[in-house]
Parts: C-alpha cells; structure tokens; sequence
C-alpha cells in the first residue's frame, strides 16, 4: 500500500481517494508563494522547517509521540540533469539515482519501484525501508518519493512514516500525490515533447495549451471541492468521483500536447458539475 498529504481547503477526488481519506474532511495545502496545492486529511497539520513549530512551512505532518514521525513534502521545481521525462523506459535510471542518494546505509533498501501518475503525467513511486535504530527490519520506517517531470523541471512528493503505521497514513499520500497542482500551469508547459525525423518539435495542435488544459482540471477539483463542502451523501461523492476520474483520463490522453478536443471534453466536465 501507498502514503499521505496537505493543507487549506476541501477538495473533491473521491475516485482516487481512498475509502480512509474519502470518509473524512479534507483541506487543501497551498505552497507559501503559492506555486502549487495538494491534498490532506484533516488529522494532520501544518509542518514547520523548525522542531519548535516556527520558520517557513514545509508540508503537513501527523508527527507524536504515539505515531512518530509522519511527514509529506512535496518537492522542486529544479534541475532534472539528464534526465527528459519519468517513464518506464527511464524509471531503472531515476531509482537507481534516488537509491544513492537515500540508500547510502546498508540499513535502508528499496523495497519496490513503480509506476504512477502525477500532475498529469506519468511518475516513479519508489518505497524505501529505513531498519536503522530506532527502527528494524521487524519495524522499519517507510520513505516514499514519487518523481516527475513537468515543464522541463523535477518535481517530488517525499512521504514518511512507519510500516506499522501504514494502513492509517498510507492513504494520505496517494492523496497528495493525486490532487497536486501547479498553481503556475508549468506541469503542462509542453517540454521537449517528441521531436519528428528531422529533429524538429511538433507545433501545438490549436489553442489549447497545456497551461489552459491545467487551468480547466483546477476548476474540476476546485468546484468538486465546494460541492464536497456542502453535501457528502453518496450520490454527490459518486458524481465528484466520476468527473475526476474523466478528467484524469485526458490528461493522461492530452500529454505533452494537448489538443481542443481535450479542452472541450474538460469544459464539458465542468458544465456537469454546475
């Protein structure tokens, strides 16, 4: 199973939600400059670059004394060096680079290596298992990172926690993962996107752009999340549900290069919901 989330208004993604997070309210966290927002459980709070509760906030954190440290943080934008995309292709070379940087003890491994989706594109979920004391093989802390990359730039969410805690905190890292957005439309700015024979980068098919297509799936998440507010009877979840659900299939169908047609099936998305 999966991991947890963040901060400041209800959002509406009962489809990818799971049935521990989607139960309960939810608020929606912003970045401090406002560069992005994802997804959080009520039960967890804000996290501070200081032990003592001050500095910038960082994340969301269900961290105590009975759960210990349960962090999400989410991650960038910076440099991905080589590296021009997350896909399988390229998912051996992104957890082995993850891998050096994590795994420098012999007491923390890599448990497993994956596939997912986030911002709209396709992501590398790595698990890795910490034994070092405090923890041990029998109860090892889990670190998650999910990578991407979005507008030429890396992004990635980083969730902590202990194994044995993982039926109650993984669900809210699957949830962050899902709702993350880019306040900015740089996960759909169009990146080296597959080049011709000759070497040239295709034009964008019409006026949909990836920073429209953004603009519109932030509109589903954000009217599913007022509807949400207002009335969680199962057939206004179901509904909230199915649109996410279509709207994450276009921008899986959209990719680097969106076409009309993916801005109006999206508008069209949205018109159910009012």
């Amino acid at each position: 199973m999966s991991i947890f989330a963040r901060a400041g208004l209800l959002l509406a993604l009962a489809s990818t939600m799971p049935t521990a997070v989607a139960a309960q309210d939810m608020r929606s966290f912003a970045a401090p400059d406002g560069s992005y927002t994802f997804s959080y459980p009520l039960d967890f709070a804000l996290d501070h670059e200081f032990a003592d509760g001050t500095g910038d906030v960082t994340g969301v954190t269900a961290s105590s004394p009975a759960n210990g440290d349960v962090i999400v943080t989410f991650l960038g934008p910076r440099d991905p060096g080589d590296i021009e995309e997350a896909s399988e292709s390229t998912r051996p070379e992104i957890t082995d680079a993850f891998t050096k940087a994590v795994a420098r003890l012999a007491s923390t491994t890599l448990k497993s290596s994956s596939m997912t989706r986030m911002l709209g594109r396709p992501a590398v979920d790595m698990v890795f298992q910490n034994a070092r004391m405090p923890f041990s093989k029998e109860r090892p802390q889990i670190k998650r990172y999910v990578f991407t990359i979005a507008g030429g730039k890396a992004y990635n969410f980083e969730c902590i926690y202990r194994a044995d805690k993982a039926e109650q905190f993984a669900p809210a890292c699957d949830l962050a993962v899902s709702t993350v957005r880019l306040r900015d439309g740089a996960a759909n700015a169009k990146p080296a996107a597959a080049k011709g024979g000759d070497g040239a980068v295709p034009a964008a098919a019409g006026s949909c752009t990836g920073e429209e297509l953004n603009k519109r799936s932030m509109q589903v998440t954000e009217i599913g999340s007022g509807m949400l507010m207002k009335d969680q009877s199962p057939a206004t979840i179901e509904r909230v549900k199915k649109a996410h659900d279509a709207m994450t299939a276009i921008e899986g169908r959209a990719g680097q290069a969106p076409s009309d047609q993916d801005c109006k099936d999206i508008d069209a998305i949205i018109a159910t919901l009012k």
